[in-house]
């Protein structure tokens, strides 16, 4: 788990990451600050860290339906233990990292890029999802930021997705 001071995320990209993922038309950063210690998110990775088995059967055996596969990966920046985190489509998993491409234009860690090929180690994972049918798998982080925003906002954000959540 991160025990970082504060959790940075792209919301917006990261809503619309299986749905629309292509570096060459990532949509405007939306960017969503989250406390290190918030208990909720913690949780959310926690819980992808331990299903990314889940989402490693999936994208080596894709179910019927399945589509638009994304990584989220805490990258350091600053001071201590801050963590950007960013979406990365077209991952490949293996026994320790995780390579994948920048789907969106980082903010605070400058050694990153749109459409960059990146790896990262699998301990750094913060979430991961795919949508079957429509139907969003993982998002655990997602589901939170969701669960955080006024009704309307909620109501918006889940409009424009493209998937639904179950």
């Amino acid at each position: 788990m991160f025990k970082s001071r504060m959790f940075k995320y792209f919301l917006l990209l990261g809503l619309t990451a299986c749905s629309r993922a292509s570096a060459g038309d990532a949509p405007k950063n939306e960017v969503v600050y989250v406390k290190g210690n918030d208990a909720a998110m913690s949780a959310a990775i926690a819980k992808a860290q331990a299903s990314l088995d889940t989402f490693r059967a999936a994208l080596t055996t894709p179910p019927a339906g399945a589509q638009n596969f994304s990584v989220k990966v805490g990258f350091p920046w600053g001071i201590k233990d801050d963590r950007e985190h960013i979406w990365l489509i077209e991952p490949k998993l293996d026994d320790t990292s995780v390579t994948g491409k920048v789907n969106n234009e980082p903010v605070d860690v400058m050694t990153l890029k749109l459409g960059q090929v990146v790896t990262a180690p699998l301990k750094d994972v913060s979430d991961w999802m795919y949508v079957e049918n429509g139907v969003l798998r993982g998002g655990y982080t997602l589901r939170v930021l969701l669960d955080k925003m006024s009704p309307d906002m909620r109501k918006k954000m889940l409009g424009e997705m493209g998937f639904r959540l179950e």
